[in-house]
């Protein structure tokens, strides 16, 4: 019924968005294999992982394969599943490995969330616009933030982690999801700041709980 009342070029790209987002929670395979695996082989496998990436992403950009989930806006450069990637080996590497489970949810869970409102919304692409500090639109902060705070509340009875914790984890995924980061004229890639931004500010928030 909601399709149906969409316009056919934002059902396209709604369809797209849901392709993409099935791939992109191939992540919760991090927090299972850090409950089933620690974090040393965990690291070895997402490290494995990207090396093959790499390769893939070699050969795309050199026009010898094609990719059909890579946006529009990354034909050109580096596409955001490298970034995705690279942020999950430097969560799992550099937090606690509860900080890391939720952090890794908040960007599986929480940014599919935010992709699928951002796709039957205008200007949600922030990140492809080229301006500084683009913010998107308010639905879509929210409903991150909701998300993200639900996804805490559940990981909870398995991370442990009070509310104050993973309440700062949610507002750390929500920025960097959600504002246009830009560093000497580049975008910061969510799939990189979502579960270090997100990881960060929960793990300054143990130091005070």
């Amino acid at each position: 019924m909601i399709l149906s009342s969409l316009s056919p070029d934002w059902r396209a790209k709604l369809v797209k968005e849901i392709k993409r987002k099935a791939i992109h929670l191939s992540g919760l395979s991090v927090p299972l294999g850090i409950l089933l695996f620690g974090r040393t082989v965990t690291a070895a496998l997402i490290a494995l992982a990207l090396a093959v990436a790499l390769l893939l992403e070699w050969g795309r950009l050199k026009g010898k394969i094609r990719l059909p989930e890579v946006r529009d806006h990354e034909e050109m450069k580096v596409a955001g599943y490298i970034y995705y990637i690279v942020g999950s080996l430097l969560t799992v590497i550099l937090f606690d490995p509860m900080v890391a489970i939720t952090s890794m949810l908040l960007l599986s869970l929480g940014d599919t969330v935010s992709g699928l409102v951002g796709s039957i919304l205008r200007n949600s692409n922030v990140r492809g616009m080229n301006e500084k500090w683009r913010v998107k639109p308010l639905p879509i902060v929210v409903a991150m933030f909701i998300a993200c705070l639900f996804i805490g509340y559940l990981s909870s009875g398995i991370t442990r982690l009070p509310f104050q914790v993973y309440l700062a984890g949610a507002a750390g995924a929500t920025i960097a999801d959600t504002v246009a980061i830009v560093i000497h004229g580049r975008n910061l890639d969510d799939n990189l700041t979502i579960p270090l931004f997100s990881g960060a500010l929960m793990s300054a928030a143990m130091l005070v709980c």
